[in-house]
């Protein structure tokens, strides 16, 4: 054992070595030729996603503008206000007052508030209403903006930046919108372009943002001090950065972002020098402490495998707390292997039970066995002397009976189409409803595109014999039991319910547990526990059967079952 711990820690030595020179040799040539390009590239695409964001923002600040146009087109008092002259009557001032009411609850609403510096309508005749907050002008300050230079026509507006009616030096952004067809009358509004700053600031430590205007009058935005002092030094040039642009046509807008060809050459010095550290540390640590981990990560290992090994020389698998002491990854696969072991243990006595039940099942079915032809050529001649008779109901019944002992001398293992399951289900109901006349309805409502899905033989037949049995015959009423299937993702749930006596809460957390209970009345001698451990073994635990139950009210069964698909076998309707 010494020998072998010997080796261990030598191993360990000279891997811990080997490995981080490995590693920072290929690291450094690695980021060198590939990583740089790439960084590049991925910083490139980021950049180009913040450059939408701030695209967004235009466009919804101009989603804004139109709103405040198409709030004040569709205003009735402003209407009335634009279409008088002049403020000399007292309709013509009382309208005017409530257009300028109109125009700030407008504005108020508004998510740019905060940036409209003038809000006014106005028409040809110098009749002029404003907004109360804001710059108060007159009529021809207005109509001698450069907007109205642009070609104006009905129901579009027009946006860009120009100089301010009221101060030819300062830059606004404005916008026109017509308020008629005639236009005669407008909404004229001036934005603070600090809007377009905010919108670019958010990105001042992320990116070099630029907002250009492309219109008649210049103006430039940046989103940090240090990218616009670079730009206007002329260091932002195309040998050293990559740039993007996306025009913002509506508004006579470019966004432009700039990213750096050079962003990987002084990340990668830092990284190989930051490796170059690191290598020599660890290599120093590795060697000092490699003596201690190798003993803590051998220790546990080796009760690990000891425990392995006596397992493998043992009929019964047992658990051994030991192997889970700890909280390294060994201790860690000591827990798992200890609940694998707990698991095959349980799957081991599953396995027993289930080989037992099937023993029990085969007994039984010898027991009951009968010649299938004797018994089948004896129900034909019952049922033709029954049509021979002219004694329908007879026949029908003889002829559900015949299918019915056909289908379960094939067993219940076999998996069908679910046409024909139904199928199995009606003649089944048909030998109930001459057994319990005038007591209950048989619906089924299952669409004709599931019928060709698989389902285990003999699993809905149990759960309508359980509901006649145990929810119908009960009541002493006339009842009804429907059946229907809808899906539900990849799975298909087909749902089986009736209106009869349904049960309460200890009633329902039994009747999956249940297994003594047999009812002598019960036809195949399968119960709804051996239906949904079927479906569990088969298809895995989140599938099987699923009750909903209200005392007095009824009860419903869900199957739940992966959607397979198959030939189609007969369609039931």
């Amino acid at each position: 054992m010494a020998l072998i711990k010997h080796h261990f820690y030598v191993k360990m030595l000279i891997a811990i070595s080997i490995s981080i020179a490995v590693f920072c040799i290929t690291s450094n040539l690695v980021i060198a030729t590939l990583f740089g390009e790439q960084l590049v590239k991925k910083t490139r695409t980021i950049n180009r996603e913040y450059a939408s964001v701030v695209y967004s923002y235009l466009s919804e600040m101009d989603e804004n503008l139109e709103l405040l146009g198409l709030l004040a087109e569709n205003n009735s008092n402003i209407r009335w206000a634009m279409s008088q002259k002049s403020l000399s009557m007292t309709s013509a001032k009382k309208y005017a007052l409530a257009a300028q009411e109109s125009l700030d609850a407008y504005l108020n609403a508004s998510q740019l508030n905060d940036f409209v510096e003038v809000m006014a309508v106005v028409n040809d005749s110098g009749m002029l209403v404003s907004a109360s907050a804001g710059k108060r002008l007159a009529a021809e300050q207005i109509y001698a903006s450069p907007l109205f230079e642009e070609e104006i026509q009905r129901n579009r507006s027009v946006i860009q930046i120009t100089p301010s009616a009221s101060d030819s030096e300062q830059m606004v952004l404005a916008y026109l919108y017509p308020l008629n067809a005639a236009l005669d009358s407008f909404i004229y509004i001036e934005l603070d372009p600090e809007i377009i700053q905010g919108y670019l600031d958010v990105y001042q430590d992320s990116a070099d943002l630029m907002v250009r205007s492309m219109g008649r009058y210049e103006a430039t935005w940046f989103s940090s001090e240090g990218f616009k002092q670079r730009y206007e030094n002329g260091e932002i040039n195309e040998k050293g950065y990559l740039m993007d642009t996306m025009d913002f046509a509506p508004d006579r807008l470019s966004v432009q972002v700039f990213t750096s060809r050079e962003i990987y050459s002084t990340d990668n010095a830092y990284l190989i020098s930051m490796l170059f550290v690191v290598c020599l540390t660890v290599i120093c640590v590795g060697i000092s402490v490699s003596r201690l981990l190798s003993r803590r990560i051998s220790q546990p290992l080796n009760r690990l495998c000891s425990h392995i090994v006596r397992l493998t020389d043992e009929d019964n698998l047992t658990v051994n707390p030991e192997i889970e002491r700890g909280e390294d990854e060994v201790a860690e696969i000591g827990k798992v292997f200890n609940r694998l072991v707990r698991h095959i243990n349980d799957l081991i006595l599953r396995q027993k039970e289930m080989y037992e039940q099937k023993q029990r099942l085969e007994i039984n079915a010898l027991q009951a066995q009968i010649n299938p032809h004797f018994l089948y050529n004896t129900l034909d001649s019952i049922r033709w002397m029954a049509v021979i008779q002219k004694s329908t109901s007879i026949a029908n019944t003889v002829m559900s009976l015949e299918n019915l002992l056909r289908n379960m001398a094939k067993g219940a293992g076999d998996k069908i189409s679910l046409g024909e399951e139904l199928s199995f289900v009606q003649d089944y109901v048909n030998l109930q409803q001459v057994r319990y006349v005038e007591i209950f309805d048989y619906i089924c409502q299952v669409p004709k595109e599931y019928m060709d899905c698989r389902i285990v033989k003999m699993t809905i037949q149990p759960i309508v014999e359980n509901a006649i049995l145990h929810g119908i015959e009960p009541t002493g009423t006339y009842g009804e039991i429907r059946i229907g299937a809808r899906k539900e993702g990849e799975d298909l749930c087909i749902y089986v319910e009736d209106n009869g006596a349904g049960m309460d809460e200890e009633e329902l957390d039994g009747v999956l547990k249940d297994r003594g209970k047999k009812n002598k009345n019960s036809m195949s001698g399968i119960g709804i526990v051996n239906v949904h451990e079927r479906l569990k073994m088969i298809y895995g635990e989140r599938y099987g059967l699923f009750y909903e139950s209200e005392k007095g009210i009824g009860t419903r069964v869900t199957v739940r079952i992966p959607e397979e698909r198959g030939e189609g076998g007969p369609e039931h309707v």
